[in-house]
Parts: C-alpha cells; sequence; structure tokens
C-alpha cells in the first residue's frame, strides 16, 4: 500500500469519525456545544501531511506564509449538519464529500488578507457553490491563488 493510499484511508476514516461526531452532537446531545472549526487541527495533526494540497506559486523562502484551509472549516462543518440533517445521505456519503473539501494549502499572507478581508471569503464559499458539487479551489480561483506542488 503507498504512502498516499495510507493517508487517504486514515483522512476517510478520520471524516467517517467526525461525520459520526456530528450526528451524535446533532441528535444525541442536549448540549449545544462541541462543533468548533479547531477540530480539524487536532484530529489529522499536522493537517499538513494528511490533507495538503499545494502551496501558492507567490510562496518563496522569504515569504511569510499562512496554512489555509482551502475550504473554510466552518463551511466543512455547516455543511455536514446541513445533511446530517437532510437525512438525504448517508454518513458515508457525507464523509467522502468531507473528505474531497477538506485541504490545506500555504498561501502568503498577504494573499490570507485579500482571500479573508479583500473579497469577504474567511468563512464563506463564493455565492453558488454547493458541499455536493462544488469546486474545493472555487476560492482560490476567484483570488487568482494558484497552487503548485
Amino acid at each position: 500500500m503507498t504512502q498516499f493510499m495510507q493517508h487517504s484511508d486514515i483522512v476517510y476514516k478520520t471524516c467517517l469519525l467526525l461525520v459520526h461526531h456530528f450526528h451524535n452532537l446533532i441528535y444525541h446531545s442536549d448540549r449545544k456545544t462541541g462543533f468548533h472549526t479547531r477540530i480539524f487541527s487536532h484530529v489529522l495533526h499536522p493537517e499538513k501531511a494528511f490533507v495538503y494540497v499545494g502551496q501558492s506559486e507567490k510562496v518563496t523562502a522569504e515569504t511569510p506564509t499562512h496554512l489555509e484551509h482551502v475550504v473554510p472549516c466552518a463551511i466543512l462543518i455547516s455543511e455536514c449538519k446541513r445533511l446530517i440533517k437532510a437525512g438525504n445521505h448517508t454518513l458515508q456519503d457525507i464523509a467522502v464529500l468531507l473528505q474531497t473539501h477538506w485541504n490545506v494549502a500555504i498561501i502568503t499572507k498577504k494573499e490570507q488578507t485579500f482571500l479573508d478581508v479583500d473579497l469577504g471569503y474567511k468563512s464563506t464559499m463564493p455565492d453558488g457553490w454547493t458541499f455536493e458539487t462544488g469546486n474545493t479551489l472555487a476560492r482560490f480561483e476567484l483570488a487568482k491563488i494558484r497552487l503548485c506542488a
């Protein structure tokens, strides 16, 4: 088994664990806690070892950088919750979607500011984007952030 396949399996199983956790919080807990965006960086640590998709072509050795979730964690959580509540998808299907969109990339601090502040995409995706069919890189494409390996 290749390292990529091992990591892919670990990522899927972790996504399934998270989806089950979200399901339990929604339907089996009277507490409204547990949904925190930091869960992603803690459950697969370091994320770069598991869900890294590249770095901005503008990154240099001298550039201040930031590890950015390609799809914001708040969106990953809210979309999982939406699909769980809708009941149209199995937890396994939701885990596959989560695995598809849970990626990190290294971008410059300037790109982060442009993405989060100037474009307003800190915790949102572009209008019309859907978890089920959306392009994971949609935010980056609008910000003209190009990734290289």
